[in-house]
């Protein structure tokens, strides 16, 4: 058993964001594997008060910045979410380079003060670079868990850091290069994104033997479960598959959708320029002639869902914008949808594919980044795969994939099968955890 400390500024239930939710995540999975896991974040004394479960530390924290020290306030108690030891800066901070020099300051008093006493250090996103240099650990991993990075930081963010810090000058002001630097692996969720960080010439001081592996996200964290969600109609599993049809019904009903016995229901992400937006919207204009529906999340850029609002009110039964929003509501979508058409084509984790495959929906994806990295296209002759891949730039493509799986659905055993395999290929954050543990536990370069 190892004495693991994730650091990040964003970390649920602190946070809700996806870096904030993976952190979490990974930190449940490597406690389930018997490690002493301790996550430190930052948020507002506010919010870090309100925090069910925190307390506030008698003793106060020193933040030692450049610009001036300060004293914060130290709240711990243990995250419902991860099952971890939770600890909360109690600060906001206003730039990049103050949180990394939060991060840093809360880190070292922690090591200080024997609040952990760390085997390894997990770094979980670019303002965690700096705890890094700060603290000693036999083991230090630096994670950029979106797969991207920032600019270098300004004048002004840099006043917070030590300005004569070989590290950070030697990175160019870079929070990315710092944690290159100081890690002895950099981490990213996928290959793509591993190649782009090792092609960038920004970052050519990094040591040429310093490893960057990359590691996929799991997506099974709660309440993405299928045989437990209780936003969901009907739960179901690869052992009990029945409550999939059941969802679907009631995803019909709320919808309002004309859904024929060979009818494939089609769930979009939440459109988007950024996202693919307008390409599904012209791959749902070309279709509403065809044996298939649409269910479209609420959310999104307001002028796309207005357009497909106008759409759908020229082809009723064909095509319905969900009423309800939330997270709750997403996974409603995709419990009841046959497939899942995502249109990004810069996307780095992967994990809305994942996500869906969990809920047995088949992915139908662009071949490019993250999905050409882990998502198969599948073929029917020797029934492997886990998505429908598509070359993203043929406007007639995302048409002919909608088509191609509906050609799947109308072939019950085909179907049944692939659904089934669906639930059992989902990737988990057990997995995840076990190359986590070979890059804090062993050498790196057994990954």
């Amino acid at each position: 058993m190892a004495d693991i400390l994730i650091v990040g500024d964003e970390v649920a239930p602190v946070a809700e964001s996806e870096t904030a939710i993976t952190a979490a995540a990974l930190g449940r999975a490597l406690s389930a594997a018997k490690h002493k896991v301790t996550m430190l974040t930052l948020a507002s004394e506010e919010r870090a008060a309100g925090l069910p479960g925190m307390a506030r530390r008698l003793r106060t924290v020193l933040a030692r910045l450049a610009d001036g020290d300060r004293e914060c306030s130290l709240f711990e108690g243990r995250s419902a979410i991860s099952q971890c030891a939770l600890h909360v800066l109690g600060v906001a901070p206003i730039d990049r380079g103050h949180g990394a020099a939060f991060l840093a300051s809360a880190a070292s008093a922690m090591v200080r003060d024997e609040i952990c006493r760390p085997d390894a250090i997990i770094a979980w996103g670019e303002p965690a670079a700096a705890v890094l240099p700060a603290i000693q650990a036999t083991s230090r991993v630096f994670v950029l868990p979106t797969g991207t990075w920032g600019p270098p930081l300004s004048a002004t963010e840099r006043a917070a850091l030590d300005p004569n810090a070989p590290d950070l000058a030697m990175a160019k002001g870079s929070l990315a290069g710092l944690g290159a630097i100081d890690a002895d692996v950099v981490v990213f969720p996928s290959p793509s994104s591993a190649r782009r960080f090792e092609g960038e010439r920004e970052f050519s001081f990094r040591a040429s033997d310093q490893p960057v592996v990359s590691v996929r996200f799991g997506c099974d964290e709660a309440p993405c479960d299928p045989g437990t969600d209780p936003a969901l109609a009907a739960r179901f599993s690869s052992d009990a598959p029945a409550g999939k049809a059941d969802c679907r019904k009631a995803l019909t009903r709320r919808t309002s959708l004309a859904l024929g016995r060979r009818t494939l229901l089609v769930a979009t992400a939440p459109l988007a320029i950024a996202e693919g937006g307008r390409a599904l919207i012209d791959a749902i204009s070309n279709l509403v002639r065809s044996d298939v529906a649409f269910v479209v999340p609420g959310t999104g850029e307001r002028a796309l869902v207005d357009e497909i609002k106008r759409i759908a009110i020229e082809t009723p039964g064909k095509i319905a914008i969900y009423p309800e929003t939330g997270p709750a509501a997403e996974r409603q979508i995709l419990a009841g949808a046959d497939v899942l058409l995502l249109a990004d084509k810069d996307n780095h984790l992967a994990r809305t594919a994942g996500i869906a495959m969990r809920y047995a929906t088949l992915p139908l994806v662009p071949d490019c980044a993250a999905y050409a990295d882990y998502m198969v296209d599948y073929d029917v002759a020797s029934q492997t795969g886990n998505s429908l891949l598509y070359q993203p730039d043929d406007a007639y493509e995302h048409v002919s994939v909608v088509l191609r799986a509906a050609g799947l659905r109308g072939n019950p055993d085909v179907w049944q099968s692939l659904q089934n395999r669906l639930l059992l290929a989902a990737p988990r954050w057990a997995a995840t955890a076990a190359l986590f543990e070979s890059l804090c536990l062993s050498q790196p370069t057994s990954v």
